[in-house]
């Protein structure tokens, strides 16, 4: 059996440190996304904005609440002041989005 909590904080340590990556924007936003749309980025086994394939694949997989929390927890120790925000966003691509956008057009408020 996988240690998903693991896993998941391999695959945002890795995705930090992919030039292309998109937690490098989410990182730099102050925000993190809340547990359905961090499902649907593990889901997908890949990060789609690492145009350059340096990041490994992985097995796609998605969190329990208690695991979440442990990654967001985790998360928090890394980047104090982070906030957990949806944005009224529907789905993964729209609250990656309003994250990229935010910082394409500098609103430090999102």
């Amino acid at each position: 059996m996988i240690d998903k909590t693991a896993l998941a904080i391999k695959v945002l340590t890795d995705d930090v440190t992919v030039i292309h990556g998109i937690f490098v924007a989410i990182k730099r936003s102050g925000f993190f996304p809340p547990a359905p749309f961090l499902n649907e980025f593990l889901e997908k086994g890949t990060d789609s904005c690492d145009q350059d394939g340096i990041m490994d694949r992985w097995t796609p997989f998605i969190l329990s609440s208690e695991e979440y929390q442990t990654v967001l927890l985790w998360w928090l120790t890394q980047y104090p002041g982070t906030v957990v925000a949806g944005f009224g966003a529907v789905n993964w691509n729209e609250w990656v989005g309003v994250i990229v956008r935010g910082q394409m057009y500098g609103y430090s408020d999102l």
